[in-house]
């Protein structure tokens, strides 16, 4: 995998100037000639393309989407995960908070392995299931050998407090361009025990907002306490792209 290359799609994901483990990225992740993109009125996602990333506007297969369970196609589980407790450190870029990893973490899908990179959490969630939107949403961003990138969605419900979660928050830095050292985060921990999902084609969520991108919803959500989903909002404010028009596109579902 060539570094040119996760630097350009990375930006996308991460959007802002901090790097990942190994990885370098833009110094303007989150610009565009000079134009700096949010979730504001006049800088947000009905204004990206405006800005000068028409695939923001234009795109046929854009995430997030709004699953309709009764048109998914049934599909054969091909998911299996092999995460380890490699995380590095966790950053707040101005956009989101991003935990980066070593990249030992895999994840197989149809037979097709990942690596682990990052993760990073939007509120409320971007996904949504038959209009049901979460209050708190993780991707957790993967890349393969041969440049390609998969993310899987977990959604996080109001509920019981979440040790391992507590672990971000208490980490997670308040200041934009900070970063805090976050070691050994049980990643696993943080999915929910079942590995059913929905499957699209879909794209990065944020500008420049790249095709090509598969998606793997987890059903079933995991719990965490409205603290919890309250401290990580204080700092992330809504930073949530809404649903994309799906175009004729096929959800798989996987129990």
């Amino acid at each position: 995998m060539t570094n040119k290359f996760l630097k350009f799609v990375c930006a996308g994901f991460i959007a802002s100037s901090a790097a990942f483990a190994g990885v370098d990225t833009p110094d303007n992740g989150g610009h565009h000639e000079g134009v700096h993109w949010g979730y504001g009125e006049e800088n947000g996602p009905k204004q990206w393309g405006k800005l000068g990333f028409e695939t923001c506007a234009n795109g046929k297969a854009q995430s997030p989407i709004n699953i309709i369970v009764k048109d998914t196609k049934k599909a054969k589980n091909a998911l299996s995960f092999a995460y380890k407790s490699d995380s590095q450190n966790i950053v707040n870029n101005g956009h989101s908070l991003q935990v980066n990893f070593d990249k030992q973490g895999t994840i197989t899908f149809k037979k097709k392995k990942y690596n682990l990179v990052q993760l990073h959490f939007h509120t409320p969630s971007e996904n949504h299931i038959d209009g049901k939107e979460y209050p708190l949403e993780m991707h957790l961003v993967h890349a393969s050998s041969d440049n390609k990138f998969l993310v899987v969605a977990v959604f996080f419900d109001e509920g019981r407090a979440n040790q391992i979660l507590q672990d971000v928050v208490n980490t997670a830095p308040a200041q934009v361009d900070s970063t805090n050292d976050l070691t050994n985060l049980n990643v696993g921990a943080l999915l929910p025990k079942s590995h059913s999902y929905y499957a699209f084609m879909g794209s990065l969520t944020t500008p420049p907002c790249t095709e090509g991108v598969q998606f793997v919803v987890l059903k079933d959500s995991v719990q965490a306490s409205k603290e919890q989903i309250e401290a990580l909002h204080a700092i992330l404010h809504d930073d949530a792209r809404e649903p994309q028009a799906l175009n004729g596109r096929v959800v798989e579902f996987a129990q």
